[in-house]
């Protein structure tokens, strides 16, 4: 279970697009490397238990010597309604640059749900981003796949068509009509661009889907040149029972170059969305620490 109650923080504040930014770090200050971890849509600094746990158990492998970071993104809680990945990169290359600045020797990005999407965008050459030594992706999921579960297909493709319009007629960073869009996200306000955005078959979040061509997706894998881990969560909650979530993390791995996917990537037995079920948690932190081992 992850550490309960207070914990302590050290906080940097750092230069980034986002307004007042600050990271927290977890564990020891004198760390050398850095574990940054991105969580997914309406998520902010702390709001997923397992990265304290993984920080807790980073300090019994003193030889690694990270410390953990998390951050707030333009995207952090409901900012994610008119953000894109593309503003996520760039305040992730911002505190990449910063922690260099420091003297962090290697960085780490792992990513939870959409942040895992932000760790596929972060490999895009268009961004120029600030180079990592690797990257993990915790429950890369497709948010078509999810919306579709809780409203259906049809009425997804409703809404899309709406957003569509939208955006051709200039109107893209509009809101979307409340009555248009799922329970869950009632209380978001969200534009017709960036829900084009997760929902579409074409739009730019929609990394994961499983129904996706080899020949869309493989471009993206290909990309990625450093050692990359892919845990899929096992009982997932917003993945439909009908995809084999193993199947599919094999069919990534073997769409990355050669050597780049880890040995250790997989679902994890067990888990949800975000993992926080005891024995779930503790294979993946144990998992996530085998990986940074291995980064070389």
């Amino acid at each position: 279970m992850p550490p309960s109650g207070t914990f302590t923080v050290t906080v940097h504040p750092f230069k980034s697009p986002t307004p007042h930014a600050c990271a927290y770090e977890v564990g020891p200050a004198n760390a050398q490397n850095a574990l940054v971890f991105i969580g997914g849509l309406g998520d902010g600094p702390h709001t997923v238990p397992y990265p304290r746990a993984i920080a807790k158990r980073l300090e019994a492998e003193a030889e690694l010597s990270y410390s953990v970071f998390e951050f707030r993104l333009t995207s952090s809680f409901s900012g994610f309604g008119f953000a894109r990945l593309a503003n996520d990169v760039a305040d992730i290359s911002a505190l990449v640059k910063y922690l260099r600045s420091i003297g962090k020797q290697r960085v780490v990005l792992i990513g939870h749900s959409t942040g895992s999407q932000d760790c596929m965008e972060y490999t895009s050459p268009s961004h120029d981003a600030a180079p990592v030594e690797g990257y993990i992706l915790q429950a890369p999921v497709s948010d078509r796949g999810a919306v579709s579960m809780e409203i259906g297909v049809s009425k997804l493709d409703e809404s899309l068509k709406i957003a569509k319009e939208l955006i051709d007629s200039g109107r893209g960073y509009e809101r979307m009509v409340p009555e248009h869009l799922p329970p869950s996200f009632l209380t978001i306000p969200i534009s017709a661009w960036r829900w084009y955005a997760l929902g579409a078959t074409d739009g730019e979040d929609n990394y994961f889907d499983p129904n996706l061509p080899d020949d869309v997706v493989a471009p993206f894998w290909k990309r990625v040149n450093k050692p990359i881990l892919i845990l899929h969560s096992g009982n997932d909650e917003f993945v439909p029972a009908s995809v084999d979530k193993d199947a599919l993390v094999r069919r990534w791995k073997a769409l990355c170059q050669p050597g780049i996917a880890s040995e250790f990537s997989g679902a994890v037995p067990g888990a949800g969305h975000r993992a926080e079920e005891p024995e779930a948690e503790d294979l993946l932190v144990n998992t996530v620490v085998k990986f940074l081992h291995s980064i070389k």
